[in-house]
């Protein structure tokens, strides 16, 4: 069991080749996952870093066929979870991204990789053709989406400034296509600057009861790796899942340990500004003062947000409302560490990657720790952290504070 890299083509997918990595670090979210009073949702991210090769680690002979393979943009790396015993398995795909930027010594190269979002921060939904061509050199294009769920809004966008753009293409999965709902959206090209498709969907993951979303890497077949945009419907915020992960935590042995708990007391008002300057700036706000007007009061703590993309009130106030949702009760926010080659009494192992995913329920029983009551607690598993070993952090869900 152990962790196995490849090189493959950005565009394509196509798998080149297997090569060595060291050393690294992995992280994979399905959204904001740090503890703070006000907080972003954001949209799912995954990368490496610390990715530092000696050169007789590349499997290249030539000058140039080193720099072909590992070509900034052009060139991917995937590190997968290999369980199997036969050496022709690929494993398990769990984080990629393509090789930017790439630092080259006399000894080394290192470099870090990309995720899917990150490449489609530099992804603008346009219409170049009619970019500046209005009168006086204006534009005045705009590109209308009418009648469809959040997710599905997400994949028409996606698809447009990949495949529908010359040499645009990805190996992305835009599942939710035309997928019906009640979002109605007017993109006009002279916004240019906050319409790339990162921005946009953090924006939309930010709204109150924004969907989770991420990119998930798979193999499609024995050549190719692609990724499966996924995200939550528009009746249900989180991502779909068919089972629930249990974790146990008991100072004397369970399948999670070095337990820790961050804590927080609760965000009562969000002041939210939008675009606009000075007495046109567009403001919105959303409080819940129950705890301040209670009998053992909480001391009133406020937060300003801003987001001068939104100039729609209606958006503001959603926008708004979900930057104080779950933050207006004390809160509190578990981590843990697990590792991947843990075994049950059976010989099975317990928690391998793959087999569980960030942005999925999961049942945590706690037992014997100082300042949580013994029982189970229902959470999200929002970000995994981990390195070349077998070992993992994991960081859920902030969650309201069952002892205050």
């Amino acid at each position: 069991m152990s962790w196995r890299a490849y090189v493959f083509d950005t565009m394509t997918g196509l798998i080149r080749c297997p090569i060595d990595l060291p050393s690294f670090s992995w992280s994979v979210s399905v959204s904001d996952s740090a503890m703070a009073t006000t907080r972003d949702k954001n949209a799912g991210e995954q990368d490496a870093t610390g990715l530092r090769l000696p050169w007789g680690a590349v499997p290249a002979r030539s000058a140039a066929a080193r720099a072909d393979l590992l070509c900034p943009d052009k060139r991917s790396i995937m590190l997968c979870w290999k369980t199997a015993d036969d050496p022709s398995e690929i494993g398990t795909p769990i984080v990629g991204g393509s090789i930017t930027p790439r630092t080259d010594t006399a000894s080394d190269t290192s470099f870090t990789l990309a995720s899917p979002l990150s490449l489609l921060a530099d992804r603008y939904l346009i219409d170049e053709r009619r970019f500046g061509t209005a009168a006086k050199g204006t534009t005045s294009s705009v590109i209308s989406y009418r009648g469809l769920s959040r997710r599905g809004l997400a994949a028409e966008f996606g698809a447009r400034v990949t495949g529908g753009k010359a040499g645009g293409i990805l190996p992305i999965d835009w599942n939710y296509l035309g997928e019906r709902g009640t979002e109605n959206r007017d993109y006009h090209g002279y916004d240019i600057q906050n319409l790339d498709f990162k921005s946009f969907l953090t924006r939309l993951t930010n709204l109150e009861n924004g969907p989770d979303c991420q990119f998930r890497p798979k193999l499609s077949d024995g050549s190719h790796f692609r990724w499966d945009f996924l995200a939550a419907s528009d009746a249900d915020v989180y991502l779909e899942q068919s089972s629930v992960v249990e974790f146990h935590y008991s100072p004397l042995g369970g399948t999670i340990e070095d337990l820790s708990i961050d804590h927080a007391g609760p965000t009562h008002r969000v002041y939210m500004t939008g675009a606009g300057a000075g007495d046109k700036m567009k403001c919105a706000m959303s409080e819940n003062l129950t705890l301040v007007q209670q009998t053992d009061p909480w001391p009133l703590r406020e937060a300003v947000e801003s987001d001068n993309d939104i100039d729609d009130t209606s958006l503001l106030q959603r926008a708004a409302a979900g930057r104080l949702a779950g933050l207006d009760a004390p809160i509190m926010q578990i981590k843990g560490s697990v590792y991947f080659t843990d075994r049950d009494q059976a010989g099975h192992l317990l928690h391998p990657p793959g087999s569980f995913h960030t942005g999925e329920r999961v049942h945590l029983w706690a037992n014997g720790f100082p300042t949580l009551a013994d029982g189970m607690y229902i959470t999200r598993l929002m970000q995994m952290d981990g390195d070349e070993s077998g070992k993992a952090q994991l960081t859920f869900d902030v969650m309201a504070d069952p002892m205050l």
